[in-house]
């Protein structure tokens, strides 16, 4: 593949930007509550499993993006915080399911709060004028990760 000039000065940029940005999400989604500390990853399962509210530990992962044995993992120590809780189907029972606990869901709200509150503080530092641009290129660049994942896991 050969890059082109253009390119390449904003190859450069990405390069610079992709670790300061991920690293700020990390940081604004890793965060307390309920006197709890959340990882990063943990606190994306909180997330998902408010928006999904009960879902196969399969389906999660490929949510995710990550390994069924990660996904195994987080599940493991957010049940131990009694945060999760797992049921098998009862159409399949070798389908496990997982749902927030009343606690979860406590916990899961004000993690998404908490993360609202930081991505406002995040999107007001982009001028008005850009914002629409912003958020339609972010929206292209996770089409386009989610497309990459699809064809790396096929």
């Amino acid at each position: 593949m050969v890059i082109r000039r253009r390119e390449s000065f904003y190859l450069a940029k990405l390069e610079w930007l992709g670790p300061i940005l991920v690293r700020g999400l990390r940081l604004l989604s890793s965060v307390e509550a309920l006197g709890q500390e959340f990882s990063f990853s943990q606190t994306m399962v909180l997330l998902a499993l408010l928006n999904m509210r009960q879902t196969s530990m399969n389906q999660l992962a490929l949510t995710l993006g990550i390994s069924k044995a990660n996904t195994t993992g987080l599940i493991d120590r957010l049940v131990k915080k009694r945060l999760v809780m797992r049921t098998r189907s009862p159409r399949d029972r070798r389908v496990v399911l997982v749902q927030l606990t009343q606690s979860g869901v406590k916990a899961a709200e004000q993690l998404a709060k908490l993360n609202r509150q930081g991505l406002v503080r995040m999107m007001r530092r982009v001028p008005e004028r850009n914002l629409k641009v912003f958020i339609e290129t972010l929206e292209q660049m996770a089409m386009g990760l989610i497309e990459s994942q699809r064809i790396g896991s096929t």
